[in-house]
């Protein structure tokens, strides 16, 4: 930019608009926006007008010599002018401080639209009740902090994305202040404090990822509602009916066509024993799964994966990601008993993840085969302390076996070679 109007003596980027000098500015980093300033009186201050302001790490490695960040960041907000639409600090160094409230009465609550606050060091901070005072919200990420809304709060009639991660909640009542926020179309909650009963209501609702524990989950008006991500801390709980109760709740989601789960949450199908061949309750709209840390050890997993499996009418598509150390011949047993199945007849794309190619693995790969009648892809991606060729050589074996296509192709961990 020190050579703005070489040719013709214009200072051309100077002259423009405001609204595109602006536009320009906010795809800068905060860093290289600052610098702007050294390059004339004119340019002294307009990166004090631009609509958005990322402290990230970029900026914090501005000022490793010693500067602390609190004090600039109050300084910045305190001098910016015009209209603020997207606020972000997201600095490991930063910790939970009574400066972040002082940061949102600064906040322009009639244009602010996004907010992030990733406070990575430190204990929980309760963040001051202002913050529910900005109405214009489209995407809100918190992080570090409790969140608690004030009784009475009427929720935010804009917010589209809600993140929130190690944050302190009030569980009884964050089904109601969901409820309160119609717009959302994106939730995410990671490592939040249990839920007895999980609340979620949506009527525009499109993706819901959780990563924590809860007893149980209910979906309220929930139509549009067609990802979901569920994945759990600690070791689940399958007493009382967890698996069917879930299968059960994420069934009654018209619009569901992908899912990732943790396969250990389906174990309490298995019971007396055994699990049901089919599930009585079917997921209509599903088009895609994908099953978490699969056990290969354990038969009630297993048998609990296949059934919920052949409860998909409609699966195009199926990745398992492994995790298995131990042969256990029961498992491999069990899995020879089974008879294909055809209402895998959609089945299109198989991907196994951490494959060992040890017998349990390769036989539900067997089943698979036999099964799928419109199968046109099966991808290994191999463990790398189980298979040092590639999977190739497992590939190999498997496509010795029955198809139940004939259009079935196997291909090889970098996606390159095709067994057909």
């Amino acid at each position: 930019m020190d050579d703005l109007g070489l040719a013709s003596g214009v200072d051309t980027i100077t002259t423009l608009p405001r609204s595109i000098i602006e536009n320009i500015l906010s795809r800068l980093p905060l860093r290289e926006m600052v610098r702007t300033s050294l390059l004339s009186r004119e340019w002294k201050h307009k990166w004090l007008t631009c609509p958005e302001l990322v402290f990230d790490v970029w900026f914090d490695q501005m000022f490793l010599t010693g500067c602390e960040l609190n004090p600039i960041i109050h300084h910045v907000l305190r001098h910016h002018r015009g209209p603020l639409l997207r606020f972000t600090v997201q600095v490991p160094s930063i910790r939970s401080c009574p400066e972040i409230d002082e940061w949102l009465h600064l906040l322009p609550n009639h244009t602010l639209q996004d907010l992030f606050l990733r406070v990575s060091i430190g204990g929980e901070r309760r963040l001051t009740t202002h913050l529910f005072t900005f109405q214009h919200l489209r995407n809100l990420s918190l992080e570090s902090c409790t969140f608690h809304p004030p009784l009475g709060f009427e929720g935010f009639n804009k917010l589209v994305t809600l993140e929130l991660q190690n944050v302190g909640l009030m569980p009884d009542r964050f089904g109601d202040f969901l409820a309160s926020c119609s717009a959302v179309q994106t939730l995410k909650l990671f490592h939040c404090p249990a839920f007895n009963c999980l609340e979620i209501t949506g009527p525009r609702l499109k993706l819901l990822e959780f990563d924590g524990i809860f007893s149980s989950i209910s979906f309220k008006n929930c139509p549009l509602l067609r990802d979901v991500r569920l994945a759990f801390s600690l070791e689940l709980n399958m007493e009382n009916g967890f698996s069917l109760s879930l299968v059960e709740s994420l069934s009654c989601l018209p619009a569901l066509e992908e899912l990732k789960l943790q396969a250990n949450a389906l174990e309490g199908l298995f019971r007396y024993g055994a699990a049901p061949v089919k599930l009585a309750i079917a997921l209509k709209s599903l088009k895609n799964l994908h099953l978490t840390n699969m056990y290969f050890e354990k038969i009630a997993e297993i048998a609990s994966a296949i059934s919920f499996i052949r409860s998909c009418p409609i699966l195009q598509k199926l990745r398992i990601t492994g995790y298995t150390y131990e042969v256990v011949d029961s498992v491999a047993g069990f899995l020879r008993s089974q008879e294909p199945f055809e209402c895998l007849a959609q089945l299109k794309s198989i991907k196994m993840q951490l494959f060992c190619g040890n017998d349990s693995e390769m036989e539900f790969l067997k089943y698979m085969l036999a099964s799928a009648a419109a199968l046109e892809e099966t991808a290994i991606t191999p463990h790398s302390g189980c298979v040092t060729d590639g999977g190739e050589a497992i590939l190999n074996e498997l496509k010795q076996y029955p198809r139940a296509s004939s259009r079935a192709e196997f291909i090889s961990s970098d996606g390159k070679a095709r067994f057909p």
